[in-house]
Order: C-alpha cells, then structure tokens, then sequence
C-alpha cells in the first residue's frame, strides 16, 4: 500500500491559536474551557492534563471570582461574555479570527437594521454564536429551507466558516431568486476551502480516503462527503484503532484530516496504514 497525504491537512491556523492560548493559560493556572475548545477528543483530553479543563456554562459561572475561563475557538455568545464578567471571572478569548470577523458583520448588519441569516449547521457552536451577535437572525442549513424564509425588508448573509460553499451558494441563490435586497458577506474560511481543495487533488491519485478527525468535527465530516461525492470509498475515523482491515486491499489510500485533527493523530493513522502492507509512500 502506498499513503499519499493531502496536500494541506490538519489544524487551521485559528486552530492552533486557540490551543495555543488554552495552553498559556493553564501554564500560569488551572483554567475553564467553555465547552470543547477545538472539535477534537484528543486534544481535549491533552489540554484536561495541563489544566484546562472543558465546563458548562453554570459550572463556570460557579467557579471563584478570579478564575480564567477560555472562550473556545467557536466563539460565544455577547450575553455570555457579559455573564463571565460579571462574575468576576477573568475571560481569555480565544475565538477563531475567522470567526469573530463573522460575528462582527452580523452584529454590523443587525444594527443598520438589516435581517442577518447564518447558513451553516444549526446545531453548530459556531454557527449559534454568530447568529447571537444578529438579534432576531435565522439559521439555515440547506437551499430548501432559504426558500421557506418569509422575510421582510433587506437581508444579509453570512456564513459558518467551515460550510460547504456548494450548499452556501444553493442558499444564496434561493434566497437572491425572491428578488429581496440580498447581502452577501460570504465569510467560509479559506483555511476550509484549501482543504476541499487539496482532497479533490489527492482523489485524483488514490483509491481510497481515509479522513482522520473528530465525529462531532464539522469540516472534517464534510471532508469525508466530498470524497465520497468524487466517488471514491472514504472512511472518516478519529483514531488509527479504528482503521477497518479492508483497506489492505487498496493499493494507494489518500490520507486528509479535518481543521481540528492534530499532527500525532494523523502519524498514527499514516504509520498503521503503512503497516498494513509494509510499504509507505508520499505525495
């Protein structure tokens, strides 16, 4: 078997900014994370052992005046870096850039008394925290329920930094085809988009994809569609334990990761897939 990695994979610079920030922080003293900080058991668990340990919004608002409490990459919610504050608790942001950019031409949007719509993934951290800088903004995920939208007035959208752009542009086009004053702030990471990019080069190569990243990780599971959609068998793992013994049967298997999956994960998963057949190779 030869392994060909992709040819960008793994953390995204707001990523390992934000690990890099829990890091620092829990260096100096034990710290609160709000919530996962990045989409990624492992470097969950890393972070656990340093002292940054992941809590719920009522835990947090419990903790003593003084404690450090990092805001994850996702961003928050303005009511809960009010809520934070006013505890006494010392709020160590570490939203994505990408991000905050994103809550900013929402929250911008909102009060030149536009209505703001976030397409991404309703249940996403991110994708609520933005929409919490609009008051009164909506969430959609796919072209058939922009279509749904009863709207008054003009309309801004923006996007969930991981989305996929096709489903973004379906939405924006759904939504420009009822000939509304529409926005359109964009707003998907390039960091996503020179990800789906790299796959769509590695499956031109390979018979098979395996994609190394957290089940709950948004980009990382659409990395896993898009090699599918190009036709090619892809698995989307979290660990190299879960590797399934029938890609032996593979001749050459592209190796891609999602935005949140660091370096050690994807050795690991490299080094058993090279195992499997005593040969490793490279794009």
């Amino acid at each position: 078997m030869t392994v060909i990695r992709a040819r960008i994979l793994g953390f995204c610079p707001g990523v390992r900014r934000a690990v890099r920030i829990a890091e620092d922080a829990a260096g100096r003293a034990p710290v609160r994370v709000l919530g996962q900080i990045v989409h990624n058991r492992h470097v969950s668990d890393r972070l656990a052992s340093l002292g940054a340990i992941e809590a719920g919004r009522d835990e947090i608002l419990a903790a003593p005046r003084g404690t450090g409490v990092v805001i994850r990459s996702h961003g928050a919610a303005p009511d809960v870096y009010d809520a934070m504050r006013g505890a006494g608790l010392s709020v160590i942001d570490a939203t994505c850039p990408k991000v905050a950019t994103n809550q900013k031409k929402a929250a911008d949007a909102s009060r030149a008394g536009r209505r703001v719509v976030v397409a991404g993934d309703k249940g996403h951290g991110e994708t609520q925290a933005v929409a919490a800088w609009a008051p009164g903004s909506v969430i959609v995920s796919c072209a058939a329920e922009a279509r749904e939208l009863i709207l008054d007035g003009p309309v801004t959208l923006v996007a969930q930094t991981t989305f996929s752009e096709g489903e973004y542009a379906a939405i924006r086009d759904a939504l420009a085809a009822s000939g509304r004053d529409l926005e359109d702030l964009g707003g998907i990471c390039s960091a996503t988009r020179d990800r789906q990019a790299a796959l769509r080069e590695l499956c031109d190569h390979v018979d098979a994809v395996v994609v190394v990243g957290g089940r709950n990780s948004a980009n990382t599971r659409r990395l896993a569609e898009l090699a599918r959609a190009l036709g090619k068998p892809a698995w989307h793992i979290e660990s190299a334990d879960e590797l399934p013994l029938e890609l032996a049967a593979y001749g050459r298997v592209g190796l891609s990761a999602g935005a949140s999956t660091p370096d050690e994960d994807i050795v690991a998963v490299e080094d058993r897939l090279a195992a499997m057949h005593g040969n490793r190779g490279g794009a």
